[in-house]
């Protein structure tokens, strides 16, 4: 995109034209997105026709949420080129990622993502540097948000995000958060505007839309481009590269500006200098790290030709519920007018209204009760009910899902492993969800490595427990990574990683199995004598990874039994028995 030669207001009339013209191509998926959330939501609205479903039966809202996973993938990674510097970097960007999953909520996140994939077919994974975030004596660190892909207008036509040459991203705000945030004054503000697609309560005159738009100049290097109505929030060209204020009049940093009246502007940095402090040593000078893609991921629920995101469920599902809706609504109304009506002679004395109970039938002497009678006009829906369920059953198909995948028996009589194994082979047809998300959580992880490597100026302290259960600390450093080229003759740094989901991490979730596999091994001797002190501390190190209750004591307890220490108990015991 040929933007450097253009003006600020040139620029924003840019960003603004080409917003307005993604947003047009895209509104028929727009309006899909909001027919998806309608229908998980159990929308009574009848494809086709104005009338609504008097009864909703919502198996989609069923059918989606048997299929959330709480499992947050195990990052791992690995050398392209494999030397043990580079494998020991490699461990040092695995326990990174471990650390920011710690650090941010994740399992929130994950809690919308899965919705969101499965609503939508996709989700959107937005990756930031904040150096707001202060800990001890590190600065800055990444923020990751997870969005619905209403939040994304593509670049039209185009079905990748690495492809494309610009994207924008809307948010709704207060007028007063944008002014805190990008330090714009109130009579700037008013300019601001909300869009009225996003879902903001556009009603509310402080509640405007910031559009982030993300671009390639001509060079290819990515930039940010904030504006809300007719108001620029931001413009960062060259959005990955360090910057720092220079003044306009002296050409000195902000700080080292003696100007009464400073004007400040953005320079870029490319290098830096590291070294000794001291003036009489060398100091060396190194290129700053500077990603190239944007900063965005997005998750699939499965593939589609042609599409940004991936098939919805709800789409698939519609037919069905539809159908359903409808013959639930003609389950109901046939309820409804179903009834007794009672029978009574012409000349009877008493009189009838609807109610059921307090009505009292007074007969003469000499009349006749068979002369009082009923009509049951109560309707058969039995083959409604079978219909019904015949689609759900249709529905649960097409999705891949048995009734044991959703916690219904199917059999009385069947085994728990017969139960277990149809879950297997149900799990088994969503496999292809899985990996999607697995796709987009390495992709994930990539854009985290690159942050930190371009933004962490001070090394990360890390931990980990080795195969004993000791806790070591451990650095990731970003000059860990920079090497010499000798052909071109300059510093770089090696981002060379390979970034995938290690397969076994997702068992930690399963803890009681894991539990009962560490009992098992201690039971068959897989971990040594099971008398001794040193297996039985093995066992108890297993345990305490799979986060058994109390296993952190047991740990200690062999571990002074290791040491030859006298543990407190043994104190107290033997207190009992020595002469005072």
């Amino acid at each position: 995109m040929k933007i450097k030669h253009l003006n600020p207001s040139e620029r924003l009339s840019l960003f603004k034209s080409l917003y307005e013209k993604a947003k047009n191509r895209y509104r028929e998926e727009l309006i899909k997105f909001d027919r998806h959330l309608a229908q998980y939501r159990g929308s009574s609205e009848i494809d086709g026709s104005t009338e609504r479903a008097s009864a909703v039966r919502n198996i989609t809202y069923e059918i989606i949420e048997s299929q959330v996973s709480s499992d947050i993938p195990t990052p791992k990674v690995d050398a392209a080129c494999y030397s043990e510097e580079r494998d020991r970097c490699a461990k040092s960007v695995e326990r990174l990622l471990s650390a920011v999953r710690d650090r941010l909520s994740f399992e929130e996140m994950n809690d919308l993502d899965e919705r969101f994939t499965y609503i939508y077919g996709g989700s959107v994974w937005l990756v930031e540097w904040e150096n707001e975030t202060r800990l001890a004596d590190e600065i800055g660190s990444v923020k990751i948000t997870c969005l619905p892909p209403k939040s994304l207008i593509p670049e039209p036509g185009m079905t990748e995000i690495d492809g494309m040459d610009y994207c924008f991203l809307r948010f709704p705000a207060s007028r007063s958060e944008l002014g805190r945030r990008y330090g714009i004054s109130d009579e700037e503000l008013a300019k601001c505007a909300a869009d009225t697609d996003m879902e903001a309560d556009t009603d509310d005159g402080d509640i405007a839309t910031e559009i982030l738009c993300f671009y390639r100049d001509e060079e290819g290097e990515v930039g940010r481009f904030a504006f809300s109505g007719d108001l620029t929030l931001s413009d960062l060209p060259n959005y990955y590269m360090r910057k720092r204020k220079v003044c306009k009049k002296c050409g000195k940093p902000e700080g080292e500006c003696l100007c009464e009246s400073p004007i400040y502007e953005l320079v870029n940095q490319r290098n830096e200098r590291i070294g000794a402090s001291e003036a009489d040593l060398p100091s060396l000078t190194i290129p700053y790290y500077v990603p190239r893609s944007f900063p965005l991921v997005i998750r699939k629920n499965t593939s589609l030709e042609r599409s940004l995101f991936g098939q919805s469920d709800c789409e698939y599902l519609r037919p069905e519920q539809q159908a359903i809706n409808k013959i639930e609504s003609r389950i109901l109304q046939k309820l409804l007018r179903a009834g007794i009506t009672p029978i009574v002679p012409e000349d009877a004395t008493i009189v009838l209204n609807n109610s059921v109970f307090g009505q009292v039938i007074k007969m003469k002497p000499s009349e006749n009760p068979a002369q009082y009678g009923k009509v049951d006009t109560t309707p058969d829906i039995s083959q409604d009910i079978a219909e019904a369920e015949r689609l759900y059953v249709h529905a649960k198909r097409i999705m891949g899902i048995s009734d044991a995948y959703v916690g219904i028996s199917e059999s009385k009589s069947e085994s728990g492993y017969a139960r277990q194994l149809q879950i297997s082979q149900a799990s088994g047809r969503l496999e292809s969800k899985r990996k999607m998300k697995f796709t987009a959580y390495a992709d994930l992880d990539r854009l985290i490595f690159e942050h930190y490597l371009a933004f962490a100026d001070e090394p990360r302290r890390l931990s980990f427990r080795d195969a004993y259960g000791r806790i070591h600390n451990a650095d990731f450093n970003r000059v860990d990574f920079l090497f010499y080229d000798r052909r071109a003759g300059e510093y770089r740094y090696d981002d060379g990683y390979l970034f995938s989901v290690d397969l076994n991490g997702g068992i930690e979730g399963q803890r009681n199995v894991l539990w009962e596999k560490n009992l098992e091994n201690l039971k068959c001797g897989a971990l040594g004598d099971p008398s001794s002190d040193e297996t039985l501390l093995r066992y108890w190190q297993a345990q305490e990874r799979a986060h058994y209750p109390f296993a952190r004591e047991n740990v200690e307890y062999f571990l002074s039994r290791q040491r030859g220490e006298v543990t407190p108990f043994e104190q107290d015991a033997f207190s009992g028995i020595l002469p005072s």
